[in-house]
């Protein structure tokens, strides 16, 4: 019986209800929508995954109230971390930390017109530096 089980045993099976239902619609949609959905898709497997565990009693009796409580864990996450804001402070980052360090250029393939110049020979060892005599 259902009223047995914790607020949080049967939010869990709510939103894993929730997820199931998602998951049968996304399998209708066609790969390019499911791309453009990727975030949401993430966003509602974290959610499965973590809120058993992060949810008290209290948020468990609250959620259950929505006939989705997965949608509204997982457009009020979005909305409140301004996931938007700080992908792009980040990718900003990323992009000036790839410049400033320069390794992706050993680690990736680069078109041939940029290859050659980086992949003239280098010294092997450090230029001897002239030690004084002492």
């Amino acid at each position: 019986m259902d009223n047995e089980k914790s607020a949080v045993e049967r939010l869990k099976d709510k939103i894993e209800a929730c997820y199931k239902a998602k998951y049968a619609e996304w399998m209708q949609k066609p790969p390019d929508c499911l791309i453009a959905r990727a975030g949401e898709i993430l966003s509602a497997q974290q959610i499965l995954e973590a809120l058993p565990d992060v949810a008290s009693e209290e948020d468990a009796e609250y959620l259950l109230r929505f006939k989705d409580p997965l949608e509204v864990v997982s457009d009020n996450l979005v909305e409140m971390s301004g996931l938007q804001s700080d992908f792009e402070d980040s990718l900003s980052h990323t992009l000036w930390e790839l410049r400033d360090k320069e390794a992706a250029e050993e680690e990736y393939e680069l078109e041939p017109e940029f290859a050659s110049v980086d992949e003239l020979p280098q010294p092997t060892t450090p230029p001897q530096t002239q030690q004084m005599s002492v």
